[in-house]
C-alpha cells in the first residue's frame, strides 16, 4: 500500500502559513546578511515563526533548504540582452546585473566557501548566462582564451567590489567608504605616515563612480586583446 504524503495546509484561518517559496525566500535573507553558516534549520524556523517540525513538512532537511536558497539566486539574475553591435554598453550592463544580484544578497556569495555543494547542483541560469557573454566577447573578435581571461577579470572584481565596497557602504552609519577611518588616523598620531594622512583626506569617488572604473578597466582589456588580434 503506497504512504500517504504528508499533509501541508496551505492557509490557516484564510492567510497563508508556509510555502517551499517562503522558505527559500528567508533563507536567502539569512545567507545573503549573514552568510549560509547562519543557517540552521532551528534559526529558520525561529525567523518564520514556525517550529523546525513544520519546516520539515516542506524540506527533507538543511541541504534542500540550501539548494532552494541559490536556485532562487541565481533565478534572480536575468542580465539584459547582448549585442555585439554596442558591445562596450553589454559588457557594462553584464557588470551591472552582476553587482545588482550580489547587493541583495552579499553573504551568499561565499557559498563556496561556506558549503559543499555538488556539480548536480549548478543552476543552469548560471551557464547560460556564462555562455552567452562567452559567445559575446568571441563575436566581437576575441579569441576563447582572451573572452576566458576578460571573463575571469570582470567576475572577480565584480565579486569583490561587492563585498569590499558595496556591502560595507550599505551598512547604515559605518563610514567605511574612506580609504582609512579617521579613528585609525587619530589611534597612531604618533606613526610618520604624512602620505597616508594626505591621502585620507582626499575625497573618494562614490561607489558608483569606482564601479564604472572597474567596468572600464575590463573593456580597456578587451580592447587591447582585439588590437592584439
Amino acid at each position: 500500500m503506497p504512504a500517504t504524503p504528508r499533509r501541508r495546509p496551505a492557509t490557516r484561518k484564510g492567510r497563508p502559513v508556509l510555502t517551499r517559496g517562503i522558505i527559500a525566500a528567508k533563507a536567502l535573507e539569512m545567507a545573503g546578511s549573514q552568510g549560509f553558516p547562519s543557517l540552521t534549520m532551528r534559526a529558520l524556523a525561529a525567523e518564520l515563526g514556525v517550529t523546525v517540525r513544520a519546516l520539515y513538512n516542506y524540506v527533507e532537511d538543511r541541504e534542500e533548504v540550501v539548494a532552494l536558497a541559490v536556485d532562487l539566486m541565481l533565478t534572480s539574475w536575468n542580465p539584459p540582452p547582448l549585442s555585439p553591435a554596442a558591445w562596450e554598453e553589454s559588457v557594462a550592463d553584464y557588470a551591472g546585473s552582476l553587482r545588482a544580484l550580489y547587493r541583495r544578497w552579499p553573504r551568499a556569495l561565499l557559498i563556496s566557501l561556506d558549503e559543499d555543494t555538488p556539480p548536480a547542483s549548478v543552476h543552469p541560469g548560471r551557464l547560460l548566462n556564462l555562455d552567452r557573454f562567452l559567445r559575446l566577447l568571441r563575436d566581437i573578435g576575441l579569441d576563447l582564451p582572451a573572452a576566458l581571461a576578460a571573463h575571469r577579470q570582470l567576475s572577480l572584481l565584480v565579486l569583490s567590489f561587492a563585498l569590499v565596497v558595496d556591502g560595507p557602504a550599505a551598512r547604515a552609519g559605518a563610514d567605511r567608504t574612506a580609504l582609512v577611518p579617521d579613528a585609525w588616523l587619530t589611534d597612531h598620531a604618533d606613526l610618520d605616515i604624512p602620505t597616508l594622512r594626505e591621502a585620507a583626506a582626499t575625497p573618494l569617488p562614490t561607489p558608483d563612480e569606482q564601479f564604472d572604473e572597474l567596468v572600464s578597466a575590463v573593456v580597456d582589456r578587451i580592447r587591447g586583446g582585439l588590437r592584439a588580434g
